[in-house]
């Protein structure tokens, strides 16, 4: 999925607070209690945005409102309200739901986007609160300011303290940003304020009537990752600064999706900084925003943040949260220790037959695009209008023709069913955006072949992208599970893929019946797997029991346990438990028996592609516990004692030996056990080189087990073996060639691309951008600088259909360019702009002023004696002109703007047209005579030079080549050529004819000749 940046800076996914139903401007407050969070959690009033503030003994904790209905994607926030308590611990709260409507209290102000604010005590005592405002009448092209209220109530009523903006994209000073997001900080009689979104935050100091700048807003730096939300408060003598931090990746401390954001903070020795980055003290929670308020309250400190976790939540119907906050005061300065969201969450116990909750997932685009998150692919959640986080997805503009999914569990398991949900924002066919793959299939790991197969009996892949898709297949046992999508494509060009959820259906058995359990007083761990029946064969499934309390296992006895087993659906199943008292080991003269059993993600040929657990499971005749000892070749062995399984964990590539042994209570030892484990984790290189010659040499490497196979496809054509490692194009046009290699392992290379520039030797005519190279001055992230010369002009081009220059800043020109590999004699051009704002606005993208084509002659000229540059949207603008021959053309445009700002400029196709005459040829008469000399076979040939000046020529045989040069009108070349043989066969010779600027090729047969 792309979501362009500009349309979230338009709503603004950074601040947070929504609303939609108008609502009484002061709704009656009512008192609930609420232990757990979300505070409110009933789905009956959706809050969020908290800003906490301490008034005497009573914490208040304002919020937005969030009115968004279920499917909408947009920030609804018409009001804000303040949930109260005396005793956070306590759960007794009262909701205050409705005090400060915008257009209300600020008559500057239009309705709704009541983003995030905050309220402090002033200097004189009363109360402030600050508050972004959409401003109705301002002529900027981001119409937030920050605008603040008084009251001499924490609760109102409000009225506008300042008569107009505290801060705009005009006041106090001109800027740029989002406007949005306030904070403050009241410290000893000063008043600070700090303001932002999108990576821009900004501070200044106000006078003590808690209104008037006393400084210049200046740029806060040092905070890594920040994106919105700031909250500056003071501890001690050190001043922090908490803020939802961006910084995606996959080695992020933050997040590894772009659209959630962490809460990092840093710190300061003063309010105006500098700022020293320290960490993050909250990881992404269930929604996409993050909004961090924290405070010292009843002698604790709390963080305030919201998630979606009430009922019939989602990103944009969130709710407030509360969680302690601990800090290491060993530390200079103190330092934020992680908080752990509570209640934490546990493991859904709900029988049901899907089994991909528990696999370890892994796909073909690791590291996966920030916008997405694989670990949506199984957490079990679909929501009913999805953002980018929600599903897996293959977007990045260049896409693959084919991306697969896996899971992994650790044990076998028996698999007869898929429910795979698509997520689409193109058509099929369309070669661009996000559409339902072409086609898909399922494959299991063979267990006993150790190879990738079809699962058998697939009822067929549907490819829909409303609900679950479903596969019914035959039963069958796997570890490895994997669906690989080919992609849907224009031709040329492949759309991505997203799956917002994939679930595996395990086969029923007749019935689950666990055996009895024995475990030690004491012991609350039970068997994690319990054995299955499917026909003739038995599994070891997982089986989550319920926690065993320490009253149950305190002394000998028995009791009952419930749990749920991995995949059946049918109901949850009971066991019996033995306690058993720990002695009893006299008279024992039996050994234990033990098994070791690895897991991890099986590759081929005894092979495994990830690192391996390597289970040891001990099995004793008196059912005690034992001691068991691990060693993985040559390191020192781990000792693990009154266990029943211990696990040893297999790194790094290559061959390695993992040994145990167990000891029982009587000191009876096992057998030593021991298992080989080899691994390579590590796709093979490959490296494409494009010749001369048009021919691409493809060579691949693996330091471990070797490489299998090199497959290539030429355009989107099927992967093909590659014999002889080079790939011949097929025809003169430009081509883009993928390779790939796969090692014996079965690791498999992410594809990788070259560009088979087309055969420009031959005079080339009509629309040339195809064969071109493009470049621009700047491109935006969601659109393609591709699709200026793909060939395609679509009636509703999506994002990645068009070339567009939109970002936070834009110029009055941009520019676009093609370059070619010679130079080509071109005659005239055409292009169709694109638009989605009005002229005048200066923002989106508007047609533009103009534009002027350019071509390259040591220096940019403008081409001579053009027609006209127009400027439509709906039509392509012709503009002919003097011939010129260039490698090089540029077309300038001139972005319409307001008088302050530009609207960014966009095309969806650029067509260049060249002419170029087929080369004058040079006459030549050529005839070639076989003849028999002594015995051996000769090949004679003689040229004339039937052109009006002198030319060179050379002639090529089988048998040699011979040159003359400066050969005169009307005169001959002759050369006879000995063979050296009794006969000849029938051949060719060719006589090329050049007078320094023309080349001419005269091709002639011969006969074959015997002499004997």
């Amino acid at each position: 999925m792309k979501i362009a940046i500009r349309a979230a800076a338009a709503v603004s996914l950074a601040a947070a607070c929504l609303a939609g139903l108008p609502a009484p401007a002061h709704a009656d407050s009512y008192t609930f209690t609420s232990t757990v969070n979300p505070i409110l959690k009933d789905g009956s009033y959706y809050s969020a945005d908290p800003a906490p503030l301490v008034v005497d003994d009573r914490l208040f904790i304002y919020t937005g409102h969030d009115q968004a209905g279920p499917t909408t994607n947009d920030f609804i926030m018409n009001e804000w309200g303040a949930f109260t308590t005396t005793d956070v611990e306590s759960g007794q709260w009262t909701h205050h739901p409705s005090l400060m409507r915008p257009e209300a209290v600020f008559a500057w102000a239009t309705p709704g986007r009541a983003y995030a604010g905050q309220v402090v005590e002033g200097v004189d005592g009363r109360f402030y609160w600050y508050v972004p405002i959409n401003e109705r009448d301002s002529p900027a092209s981001d119409k937030f300011a920050i605008g603040v209220a008084v009251s001499d109530s924490p609760t109102g009523p409000w009225t506008d303290h300042a008569g107009g903006p505290l801060v705009s994209q005009r006041v106090p000073t001109a800027n740029t940003i989002h406007n949005i997001d306030p904070t403050i900080l009241v410290d000893g009689g000063r008043v600070f304020l700090w303001w932002g979104s999108f990576g821009n935050l900004r501070m200044l100091e106000l006078a003590a009537d808690m209104k008037t700048p006393v400084t210049t807003q200046r740029t806060v730096t040092g905070l890594t990752g920040f994106f919105e939300a700031a909250w500056a408060f003071k501890r001690g003598s050190t001043y922090y600064l908490a803020y939802a931090g961006n910084n995606a990746g996959p080695a992020s401390q933050c997040t590894p999706a772009n659209y959630h954001a962490c809460i990092a903070y840093a710190t300061a020795t003063t309010p105006e900084g500098p700022w020293t980055y320290r960490g993050t003290m909250l990881r992404p929670v269930s929604s996409t925003t993050s909004h961090p308020g924290i405070l010292e309250f009843d002698g604790r400190w709390y963080i305030a943040y919201h998630t979606a976790d009430a009922a019939g939540g989602n990103h944009f119907r969130r709710s407030v949260a509360i969680d302690p906050v601990e800090w290491d005061d060993s530390q200079n300065p103190p330092r934020m220790k992680l908080v752990t969201p509570t209640p934490v969450k546990g493991r859904d116990l709900t029988p049901r037959a899907n089994i991909a909750q528990e696999a370890k997932a892994a796909v073909s685009n690791e590291p996966v695009p920030t916008q997405y998150w694989i670990k949506s692919l199984n957490d079990e959640i679909v929501r009913p209008n999805p953002l980018p986080p929600d599903m897996w997805g293959t977007w990045t503009g260049s896409n693959p023709p084919q991306q697969w999914a896996q899971y992994t569990w650790d044990q076998p398991m028996r698999i007869s069913g898929s429910q795979i949900d698509f997520w689409n924002d193109s058509a099929q066919g369309s070669g661009v955006g996000v559409a339902a793959p072409a086609g898909w299939k399922i494959q299991y790991w063979n267990l006993a072949t150790g190879q990738w197969a079809d699962v058998p009996g697939a009822s067929g892949y549907p490819t829909g992208t409303q609900g679950f898709q479903n596969t019914d297949f035959d039963p069958v046992t796997t570890t490895q599970v994997r669906a690989t999508f080919t992609a849907s494509t224009n031709g040329s060009t492949y759309s991505a893929v997203a799956v917002e959820e994939w679930k595996i259906l395990a086969a029923q058995p007749a019935d689950v019946t666990p055996p009895a359990i024995r475990v030690e007083v004491g012991e609350r761990e039970l068997p994690a797997t319990v054995p299955v029946v499917f026909g003739g064969e038995t599994l070891r499934v997982p089986v989550f029991w319920d926690a065993v309390t320490a009253g149950q296992v305190a002394a000998p006895g028995t009791f009952p346990v419930g749990g749920t087993v991995l995949g059946y659906a049918a109901g949850r199943v009971t066991a019996q438990v033995t306690v058993l008292s720990p002695e009893g080991a006299e008279g024992d003269v039996t050994k234990p028996t033990l098994t070791l059993t690895p897991s991890g993600s099986a590759g081929t040929g005894g092979w495994w592609r990830s690192a391996v657990r390597v289970r040891a499971d001990g099995v004793d005749d008196t059912g005690g516990r034992m001691t068991i000892e691990t060693r993985v070749d040559d390191a020192a062995p781990v000792v693990t004692g009154d266990t029943r399984v211990a696990d040893a964990t297999v790194t790094g590539e290559g061959s390695h030996t993992v040994t145990a042994t167990a000891t029982d209570r009587a000191g009876n030892v096992s057998d030593p056990a021991s298992l080989t484990v080899k691994i390579d984790s590590v796709a093979p290189v490959s490296v494409g080189t494009l010749n001369a010659n048009r021919t691409v040499k493809v060579l691949a490497s693996d330091l471990t087990s070797g490489v299998a196979a090199i497959e290539y496809a030429v355009g989107a054509g099927p992967w093909t073996p590659l014999a002889g490692g080079v790939v011949t194009p097929p025809d003169t046009n430009k081509h883009t060639v993928s390779y790939r290699s796969t090692d014996r392992a079965g690791n498999v290379e992410t594809a990788k691309t070259v560009v088979i520039p087309a055969d420009l030797s031959a005079p080339l005519n009509g629309n040339i951008a195809p064969i071109a190279t493009p470049t621009a001055s700047y491109t935006a992230g969601w659109n393609s600088l591709t699709a200026l010369n793909d060939n395609a002009d679509p009636a509703s081009p999506s994002q990645a259909q068009i070339w567009g220059t939109w970002s936070g800043t834009r110029p009055a020109t941009q520019w676009t360019q093609y370059e070619w590999s010679r130079p080509v004699r071109i005659v005239r051009s055409e292009l169709k702009f694109w638009r989605d704002s009005n002229q005048g606005t200066g923002d989106g993208v508007a047609q533009p002023d103009g534009w002027v084509l350019q071509y390259w002659d040591g220096e940019w000229k403008d081409v001579p004696g053009p027609s006209g540059y127009g400027t439509s949207t709906t039509a392509f603008n012709s503009v002919d002109f003097t011939p010129v021959t260039t490698s090089r053309v540029r077309a300038t445009i001139r972005a319409n703007g307001n008088g302050v700002t530009h609207s960014a400029v966009a095309i969806t196709e650029w067509r260049v047209f060249a002419q170029e005459p087929a080369p004058a040829e040079l006459p030549v008469t050529v005839t070639v005579t076989p003849r028999c000399l002594a015995g051996k076979a000769y090949v004679a040939v003689q040229a004339r030079n039937d052109h009006d000046a002198a030319v060179d020529l050379t002639v090529e045989t089988a048998h040699g080549t011979k040159t003359f040069t400066g050969v005169a009108p009307g005169a001959n070349a002759y050369q006879s050529f000995a063979t050296r043989a009794v006969s000849i066969p029938a051949g060719s010779v060719t006589v090329t004819a050049t007078d320094g600027e023309t080349t001419s090729a005269h091709a002639k047969d011969h006969s074959a000749l015997s002499c004997t």
